[in-house]
């Protein structure tokens, strides 16, 4: 009975030797400048996400599948909302002249100022992926230490996703994680938009 117990204890060391041997780690630093000396972020969080079909399909949901596409539907759309505020805006001044104000002046006045606003909204900026999206996607959390540095151990080698929010934008950076350390230093110039590396998945 003892050999087999002591067969078992074996054979679970190297399971969890094996195991250890197959996953990789990410590790790296977030910077909030691109200076020279780059700013380190502290106690900040930072998000990891498996870029698995799921994952992929639903971030490239949010996003246009091409930027110059939304550019150009972005400026039509712009230059509509534009030509209904005149349209308003005429309408307001005639309805003005003839009677001097009244109900149907102010509506005509409150239906350009939206359309107006609406133009000035619509500036060919692509979509962001919503931050509570990442928290859900998100497989792992961490927070920077007092260093700025954050580290997620024990990952299956594949394809992922670290993310957080840098200058009041979500930030990005695909790695791909094989049985090694892997150094992901997340920077604003060497990172990527939502959008952007959605693109590329």
């Amino acid at each position: 009975m003892r050999k087999r117990g002591s067969l078992f204890s074996v054979a679970a060391l190297l399971g969890a030797g094996v195991l250890a041997a197959c996953s990789g780690s990410i590790e790296g630093t977030v910077y909030g400048t691109d200076g020279i000396p780059p700013v380190r972020v502290t106690r900040h969080e930072v998000f990891l996400l498996s870029a698995t079909d799921e994952v992929t399909s639903v971030l490239k949901s949010v996003c246009p599948a091409s930027a110059t596409a939304w550019a150009e539907q972005s400026r039509s759309e712009r230059a509509r909302f534009e030509q209904l505020a005149s349209a308003y805006g005429d309408s307001a001044r005639d309805e003005f002249a003839v009677r001097h104000g009244g109900r149907r002046w102010t509506a005509l006045v409150r239906a350009m100022n939206i359309y107006r606003d609406s133009a000035a909204k619509t500036d060919g900026r692509q979509p962001t992926i919503p931050g509570d999206l990442v928290e859900k996607l998100a497989t792992n959390r961490v927070s920077t230490d007092d260093r700025g540095r954050f580290a997620f151990s024990k990952l299956t080698p594949g394809q992922y996703l670290v993310v957080t929010d840098l200058q009041n934008e979500l930030r990005w950076i695909p790695v791909q994680v094989s049985r090694a350390k892997r150094t992901a230093d997340i920077t604003p110039r060497a990172s990527q938009t939502s959008c952007d590396v959605a693109r590329q998945l």
